[in-house]
């Protein structure tokens, strides 16, 4: 099967996701994701190409530079506005250049951070700001999906989320017994765990590919499981054996830290 790609720049992409990696074991990070948009609650129970992760990502992308650009604006120079005009000129975004900006409240008369030249024209840039927030979403996205030991501690601290808070989950997609019901995998949803998973059983490293042997059966395994306030977010699925499946069940959460090496 044909396998889409996607054209990535890769500019500042690895800082993004450590920045996301130091945040996401701090359960009230997630109050930075909209839970009251319809389609973030839709997601929890039914899989969106628009995952979680990705909402998230961009919520602690937007947070931090905001909250930056604000704070330090003073100590942004000639340098660091030149890295920041960098990164749209890589995405192609077009965007007034900081050395044709005129601030409504120039330098000499500036008297707090909110005056500062840099943060006026932050704010004057925002939406070419947030369009590069969301490139780098993207790119970020691109490298978490494939580190499933990130994926495993996102998922546990959205289950912590859920069961602590008062989510409105759509009545839709909730089971008898107050958790997420359980929906059938799209075929882009099981394409995506599988090739990222590389046809292996994460845990036992069986070949599930059909290419070594045709008597095994793959089966897509919730990492932290439904009854523990798991998600059919996309992120929250994992290629598994019938044999490691059953095992599991509906027990620890659990991934493998196993990957096909480059060479050998």
């Amino acid at each position: 099967m044909h396998k889409p790609t996607r054209q990535f720049v890769f500019q500042r992409v690895y800082d993004m996701a450590a920045l996301v990696e130091d945040c996401v074991a701090n359960e009230e990070s997630l109050s930075e994701i909209d839970w009251n948009d319809p389609e973030v609650l839709l997601g929890l129970g039914k899989f969106r190409k628009i995952s979680l992760l990705h909402r998230y990502i961009y919520a602690m992308i937007a947070v931090e530079h905001r909250s930056e650009y604000r704070k330090d604006a003073d100590m942004y120079e000639v340098e660091e506005i030149a890295g920041i005009e960098a990164l749209f000129d890589a995405y192609g975004i077009s965007y007034l250049p900081y050395d044709r900006f005129v601030p409504a409240v120039p330098a000499a008369r500036a008297t707090s951070r909110a005056e500062d030249p840099f943060y006026q024209w932050f704010l004057s840039q925002e939406s070419q700001f947030e369009m590069v927030w969301e490139k780098l979403t993207d790119e970020a996205f691109h490298l978490l999906f494939g580190n499933r030991a990130f994926l495993l501690k996102f998922n546990r601290t959205v289950a912590q989320h859920l069961r602590s808070h008062a989510v409105a989950i759509p009545a839709e997609c909730i089971g008898s017994d107050r958790r997420i019901r359980r929906q059938p995998l799209p075929v882009w949803t099981r394409g995506a765990v599988f090739y990222r998973d590389h046809g292996r059983c994460v845990l036992c490293q069986v070949d599930l590919s059909g290419l070594l042997s045709t008597d095994r059966s793959d089966h897509f395994d919730h990492m932290v499981p439904l009854s523990n306030w798991g998600t059919n977010d996309p992120c929250n699925i994992q290629l598994l054996c019938e044999h490691c499946n059953l095992r599991k069940a509906s027990g620890e959460p659990i991934t493998g830290n196993r990957y096909s090496a480059w060479w050998s």
